[in-house]
């Protein structure tokens, strides 16, 4: 039985990289996919077009800016409003800018923050009321140790790792997780690193159920499912 075919699944920032390699993978599934870009309406499109052929059962693209409000209430309104609610949610545009914290401007600071920890917030909160099943954001290990010109990248993982704790605990039986990609071949790394399916089949086999994770918990990507995945992240921050 697949128990992810017909389900509704709302990707942020999925016309390319990672949100991309993630509609596909749902697609494959039978699922309904909604596809969000910010500027790349074209990428956008042909992801939609590509979702088809995988075998979606259906498909929406969406314009959605997770920094400004009325974009987001917009863009969970009409997938409700096309779709009746949305089972899966996951949060994964993100922005990141290289720079020692000292050479960050004002202005770096803020977008980082805002696209990465305020904008998954947001996007969280217009959904619940809508909400059947799980939330999954896109962490970093970056969050886990210092790494040199990603402080104010690293800051707003972290935060999104608390939150992600809060919210399993005023959401459940509904769930939400982390997962944690390392170094991912995308537009944010000049594409170097793990392909991004493979962070996609780790979201994928997170919301099929597939991991043991408790709520709220933690599932690195390349972990085999069926392990405690805050266990294993427990154990890297200890190293």
């Amino acid at each position: 039985m697949n128990e992810l075919k017909g389900k509704v699944i709302l990707i942020t920032g999925s016309s390319t990289g990672i949100g991309r390699a993630a509609a596909l993978r749902f697609a494959s599934e039978g699922s309904r996919v909604i596809i969000t870009y910010l500027r790349d309406d074209k990428a956008a499109w042909e992801t939609a077009e590509q979702c088809q052929r995988e075998g979606a059962s259906g498909s929406m693209v969406l314009r959605l800016d997770v920094t400004d409000d009325v974009s987001i209430r917009k863009a969970v309104a009409d997938t409700v409003g096309e779709m009746g609610g949305i089972d899966v949610l996951v949060n994964n545009a993100g922005v990141v800018e290289r720079k020692r914290v000292e050479e960050q401007s004002f202005e770096d600071i803020e977008r980082q923050l805002r696209v990465n920890l305020e904008g998954a917030i947001k996007m969280t909160q217009a959904c619940l009321p809508h909400l059947r099943s799980m939330v999954i954001n896109v962490a970093s290990v970056t969050a886990l140790r210092g790494y040199p010109t990603l402080g104010v990248y690293a800051a707003s993982k972290g935060g999104l790792i608390s939150f992600t704790r809060t919210l399993a605990e005023e959401i459940e039986p509904m769930k939400a997780y982390n997962v944690f990609p390392r170094t991912t071949a995308t537009q944010m790394t000049n594409f170097h690193g793990d392909p991004p399916e493979k962070v996609a089949e780790t979201i994928l086999l997170l919301a099929r159920g597939d991991y043991l994770a408790p709520n709220g918990g933690d599932v690195k990507v390349g972990e085999p499912p069926a392990v405690r995945g805050r266990a294993t992240v427990q154990a890297e921050v200890a190293r």
